[in-house]
């Protein structure tokens, strides 16, 4: 009985071995498909993160942004105070008090004339800087030193991503060195607060000795952040400066985090009844999903084509292979091989096939994904940004799983056609 089945094992390995080498090039097409396949998954996850995040911002699910009437324009970030472009106190106060929110965190703009002094190299730079301030605990999960981010003797603060750009155009212009994110962490500078009036007699401004915190992209101001306590107690402190009471500060934005996601489009008609503005990753995940439509239709055509021109390219292979072979599955049936067996053994083959190349395309599609990630800025400058992540390990197993349904699909009418050739005329073949 085991040298029976031990004699079939050997005879099925060796007719595999012997065929297997002529499929492979019948069945290449498979290795452009799965390639394919590989440099896509990677492409359309990359993408809808950069979409997600570098053009539409960066939101948790239950997180929203509350705007003044002045939406996304620039209002928001001028130096002048205006209904347009602040949301009232009263309307601030008001939306504390919503039991909708777990938590609500403002963005503060001192309107008062600020400069920053920051010395490098013997050289030294005064340029206008607003100022704003937000409770630290907005950056909690987002900034690992967010506690640190608090008012003390030497004032912290944080900067734009795009504050590096300038700083090293500004330092480039001069002959100095580039400076990386990490060196700046700390750098040392001075924060002037004008409080008198432009036309005033007497000027009344104060001092304060500053250090870089961090860079943050969570935010979008165009200027410098404190902690927002800060920027309070400074206005109520110095509110009469001028000679007349001055509030000293404006509310420009509100974070808001919502307890049930489920009760977001009736807080957001809420708040639109209140005059103003909301941005939620709703709205983001919408805009993503159209950006992606378009993407994944184009990728589907494309997908769709190669896969149906892969099988029809197979299909008709393995047609020709079993012509070619018609003589030795004759044969078989003569001595006795049953259909199923000649069916199963041609399948066996195609599934061997499938497994080889749906490891060499996952293999060949991620390294032209890591291959495009070093070079596709350099091409489309506008993508400048989009890192291409490589394929997981996860998607091995999905790709040789497709390889082999893709082969063993094209394969199964061949087989068919193989278990029924004629045994009369393999018998006058033989004679």
């Amino acid at each position: 009985m085991f040298r029976y089945i031990y004699r079939n094992l050997k005879f099925t390995i060796k007719d595999l071995l012997k065929n297997t080498a002529k499929a492979l090039i019948s069945s290449f097409g498979i290795l452009f498909l799965i390639s394919f396949l590989v440099l896509y998954l990677s492409l359309r996850t990359s993408m809808k993160d950069y979409i997600g995040e570098k053009l539409f911002g960066k939101l948790a699910i239950n997180e929203i942004v509350i705007y003044p009437k002045a939406g996304y324009g620039k209002d928001v970030y001028s130096t002048i105070a205006s209904k347009r472009n602040t949301i009232r106190p009263s309307i601030v106060k008001r939306i504390r008090r919503m039991k909708d929110f777990s938590r609500v965190y403002s963005l503060i703009r001192l309107n008062y004339e600020s400069k920053i002094l920051v010395e490098l190299m013997g050289r030294s730079k005064k340029p206008h800087a607003p100022l704003y301030g937000i409770e630290p605990g907005f950056f909690a999960g987002k900034n690992r030193r967010w506690r640190q981010f608090r008012t003390k003797a030497v004032l912290p603060i944080i900067a734009p991503k795009l504050v590096i750009k300038l700083f090293n155009n500004y330092a480039a212009v001069r002959g100095m060195p580039q400076f990386t994110e990490k060196q700046l962490i700390g750098f040392p500078g001075e924060l002037y607060i004008k409080t008198s009036d432009y036309y005033a007699e007497e000027e009344i401004k104060y001092k304060f000795p500053v250090k870089l915190h961090s860079l943050t992209s969570d935010l979008e101001f165009s200027g410098l952040l404190v902690p927002n306590d800060f920027i309070v107690k400074f206005a109520r402190k110095h509110s009469r400066d001028s000679g007349k009471y001055k509030k000293g500060y404006s509310y420009v934005r509100l974070f808001a985090r919502v307890k049930n996601i489920k009760d977001l489009p009736a807080i957001t008609k809420k708040l639109q009844k209140m005059g103003l503005k909301v941005k939620s990753q709703s709205d983001i995940s919408k805009k993503t999903n159209r950006a992606l439509e378009i993407v994944d239709s184009v990728s589907l055509l494309i997908g769709s084509i190669i896969l149906i021109l892969t099988v029809i390219a197979i299909f008709n292979s393995y047609l020709i292979i079993v012509h070619n072979r018609s003589y030795g599955f004759s044969l078989k049936r003569v001595i006795g091989v049953s259909k199923i067996r000649i069916v199963f053994n041609f399948l066996i083959e195609a599934a061997v096939i499938g497994v080889i190349y749906g490891l060499i395309g996952f293999f060949v599609g991620s390294y032209l994904t890591t291959y495009l990630s070093l070079n596709l800025s350099k091409w489309i400058p506008v993508l400048k940004g989009l890192v291409l992540v490589p394929a997981g390990k996860a998607l091995l197993i999905k790709a040789i799983l497709l390889s082999v349904s893709v082969s063993c699909l094209s394969a199964l009418i061949p087989a068919l056609f193989a278990s029924n050739m004629n045994l009369f005329k393999a018998v006058r073949k033989m004679g």
